[in-house]
């Protein structure tokens, strides 16, 4: 597979977008680990990191981090923690301009009593499955894969991941060049059990769930509980789909992760373009009835699994909302607006779907339908 370096011109919108996520996720994430009694390492490793700007002095990922840092300084500086981000890229010319950024942005930001960098110019999977597995094995991890995830996440390095505690992973894939060519064998030798006939023969515009889908075959078999979250990015040229892929196995971590995505789109949460053509849904025909929105399917979905008793309370619609993709404000909007066409009753001013109440508290409320 061609690899482009993303570094030798301007980002384009789409890996700004790509950039975005995770900094907003980044945001989302670090406090977790700052305010929780885990006493291992709060870890961030950024295994593509290129030299920090693209040519424009646009921020890349490593120095998005280091920003995300400093906007947690004052808890950070309450519970006395630090954040130890290991930076890689297989060209050392990258790594040295990157060091010099690094160390003028940490300067710049005051943030060195906070930050504790690492820097290696390694093959991806020589830095993952050699460099660092005692770190990794040990701590509190966000891994960012930026590039050519498609070809470094093999089924032994993602089940690598996946054994890993407390860690999720995010990696990119340019699906629509694996969708242009799923009979190459230079494609087909990274993941001989994927089924790329299904691959080949799905929408163009969808072809990045469909393989985001197929890493779900690599999940270990004992493990019960995980969450593997497509989000599609189109090229500037309307015509090139890829994407980010999150993986984690704890529901905060998907809980955090939809909501970065869903503030980057409200209209659908999982592309940052009208991926199910939302829009012309909106407006309807005149001569057939309106279709459903990807919230209000969703909705109507959690409605008639409560009143048919499958989602009995709090807990099960919290599970629901995060295995479906959404957040729960849009299960809270219908599960409220139930209570007051008084279809169901349950003893709370909230519908609790969140992880706080689920999970933290473990306050599980009941809801009951009202019988007419």
């Amino acid at each position: 597979m061609p690899i482009r370096d993303i570094f030798d011109k301007p980002f384009d919108d789409g890996t700004i977008v790509k950039l975005e996520i995770f900094q907003k996720y980044f945001e989302e994430w670090l406090p977790v680990f700052v305010m929780s009694r885990n006493p291992k390492p709060i870890q961030v490793f950024d295994l593509f990191a290129g030299s920090g700007y693209d040519q424009n002095h646009v921020p890349g990922s490593p120095i998005r981090t280091l920003e995300v840092i400093a906007k947690h300084r004052r808890i950070l500086a309450q519970k006395k923690k630090q954040v130890f981000v290991f930076l890689n890229d297989a060209d050392s010319q990258k790594i040295e301009q990157l060091r010099i950024n690094i160390e003028q942005k940490v300067k710049d930001l005051s943030i060195q009593s906070m930050v504790v960098t690492q820097f290696s110019a390694r093959d991806f999977r020589d830095s993952v499955l050699n460099d660092h597995t005692k770190e990794l094995k040990s701590g509190n991890n966000l891994i960012f894969i930026d590039q050519n995830g498609f070809k470094e996440v093999n089924e032994q390095l993602f089940q690598f991941l996946m054994s890993l505690d407390t860690t999720d992973f995010i990696f990119f894939v340019s699906s629509s060049y694996v969708h242009r060519f799923p009979d190459e064998p230079e494609v087909r030798r990274h993941h001989p059990r994927f089924d790329f006939d299904k691959i080949k023969n799905t929408s163009w515009k969808k072809v990045h769930n469909v393989v985001c889908d197929e890493f779900r075959r690599y999940v270990p078999s004992n493990v019960k509980r995980y969450w593997i979250i497509p989000f599609s990015i189109m090229k500037p040229d309307m015509v090139n789909i890829y994407g980010l892929i999150a993986v984690t196995k704890h529901p905060l971590g998907a809980d955090k992760f939809l909501n970065a995505a869903w503030k980057e789109n409200a209209l659908n949460g999982n592309a940052n373009f009208d991926i199910e053509e939302e829009e012309k849904k909106k407006q309807g025909d005149f001569f057939k009835p309106r279709t459903l929105t990807k919230i209000e399917s969703f909705q109507l979905m959690l409605q008639e699994l409560i009143l048919k008793r499958n989602i009995k309370n709090n807990s099960d619609a919290y599970y629901l909302t995060l295995d479906e993709g959404h957040i729960g404000k849009h299960a809270n909007e219908k599960i409220m607006e139930m209570k007051r066409d008084k279809l169901i009753t349950f003893d709370s001013p909230s519908s609790l779907v969140n992880y706080k109440k689920v999970e933290k508290e473990k306050r599980i409320i009941e809801y009951k339908l009202v019988k007419k």
